[in-house]
């Protein structure tokens, strides 16, 4: 998983999501280890991750049993591909652990199925959240109940070649730049560079949180509560192609066959490949570092340049910690969330492991050590998570995106392609999408 996790992050590993759904999908071969041999009087914990986030997670789970020598852990740990099979593989079997890592877009489907703890009575005692805004602790919270503590923010941005702007004489945005100001810069980036590089890559299809931010500042989600439905209008879909439209006419961003080709490729994305300076893409980079050798940096989504326009942008909260609601030790594990949200040893160990740090002071004891990019990378972060808590116009954060989202974003996708080949008119497009995720929805 990369330093943060936006939803596009979660739409790709959204496997899990069908798996949420039908709660009792079969067991899948997972990477990683194991911890010790189950005993009866361990507290079982489960997660999933790469090596680094394994190893940070024991380090700082030793140091904790050592300061609670009467919690004794049982870790368990591999891969994210199986983790929630294995898991309703354990709910089916009444053996669930009592502790473990929630995807941030499943905790609503397990939440509303009666398998986690709503957490409200522990906070403010044994869970210490001071720090935690609203917003960051709302990706945990369903109908009105905390059922997972957030370990870090996950933003919506860009990524950009700072190395590549800077040697076409272009000056760095500011964060607060809006759509047009993307347009205008890229169109400089494409002039300047004798048309050798473009500025953007499309964003009209390849990644549903460009769009997701769009529809916010318009008042707008991707879709309603239940997510049965589209939560926003063919106009605000027809303005968003309609940009890209442009972008593409006036060398912004590039071709349709350079799109189509990055489409779940990230070693053909446009940033990577050279082909343009700036990418809705955060895979490019991530915790196991960069595919590029560009100096990058990072931007917030530019904001709405209309009368009326919203702050679009929210947080969600990278990984969750959560109880299972079976659990005889749910105090217990609670004081474990409580350790990895507050105690300096605990953070230090886990750095940058399970998304950007979620408070101030988190994010205060890590800086030192990290690399001028993971610094940019976290700062970039720090700014988006200011600037939406002080917002007044913000639209409260998103539901939870339903098992079909990865379906969602793969017609914008293609939809977005077919304008760009010429192949339909927006206008005809329009209405074959709603259509077709009508149909999606409510399937």
């Amino acid at each position: 998983m990369g330093h943060h996790i936006s939803r596009r992050t979660l739409f790709r590993t959204a496997s899990g999501l069908a798996a949420a759904g039908a709660l009792g999908g079969t067991l899948s071969a997972c990477g990683g280890g194991t911890g010790a041999g189950t005993k009866t009087d361990e507290l079982t914990m489960t997660w999933w991750g790469s090596d680094e986030r394994h190893a940070g997670y024991k380090k700082a789970l030793t140091y904790f049993q050592e300061k609670n020598p009467k919690i004794k852990i049982q870790e368990t740990y591999s891969g994210y591909d199986g983790y929630f099979n294995k898991f309703n593989t354990q709910i089916a079997g009444g053996s669930t652990p009592d502790l473990l890592q929630m995807d941030t877009a499943l905790v609503a489907q397990y939440a509303r199925k009666g398998v986690l703890a709503p957490l409200d009575e522990y906070v403010g005692k044994s869970l210490d959240l001071t720090g935690f805004s609203k917003t960051l602790l709302a990706a945990g919270t369903v109908d009105g109940k905390l059922y997972g503590v957030p370990s870090g923010i996950g933003t919506n941005q860009l990524t950009i070649n700072r190395s590549g702007l800077e040697k076409l004489g272009l000056k760095f945005p500011d964060a607060e730049w809006t759509w047009a100001d993307l347009k205008s810069i890229s169109q400089q980036v494409h002039k300047k560079s004798g048309g050798k590089i473009f500025g953007v890559d499309d964003g009209g299809g390849g990644t549903l949180n460009a769009f997701e931010i769009f529809a916010r500042e318009h008042g707008q989600n991707l879709f309603t509560d239940d997510g049965k439905k589209l939560g926003f209008t063919p106009e605000t879909l027809q303005a968003w192609w309609e940009y890209w439209a442009e972008m593409r006419k006036t060398n912004a961003c590039p071709a349709a066959a350079v799109t189509s080709a990055a489409h779940n490729d990230l070693t053909k994305n446009a940033v990577v490949i050279g082909k343009a300076l700036f990418t809705f893409d955060i895979g490019v980079y991530g915790a196991g570092g960069s595919i590029t050798d560009a100096t990058l940096d990072f931007l917030p989504t530019p904001q709405g340049d209309w009368s009326g326009a919203r702050e679009g942008n929210f947080l969600n909260g990278g990984v969750l910690l959560s109880a299972t609601k079976s659990s005889k030790r749910v105090a217990d594990s609670v004081k474990i969330m409580s350790f990895f949200a507050q105690d300096p040893t605990a953070i230090k160990d886990m750095q940058l492991l399970r998304g950007i740090p979620p408070t101030e002071k988190a994010r205060s004891l890590i800086a030192e050590g990290l690399s001028d990019t993971d610094k940019r990378n976290m700062a970039n972060a720090d700014y988006i998570s200011k600037r939406v808590a002080k917002a007044t116009n913000a639209l409260p954060a998103p539901p939870p995106p339903p098992a079909a989202a990865t379906q969602i974003w793969d017609l914008l996708f293609q939809s977005n392609l077919a304008i760009a080949f010429g192949k339909a008119t927006i206008k005809a497009q329009l209405g074959k999408f709603f259509d077709q995720a009508e149909q999606i929805l409510s399937a």
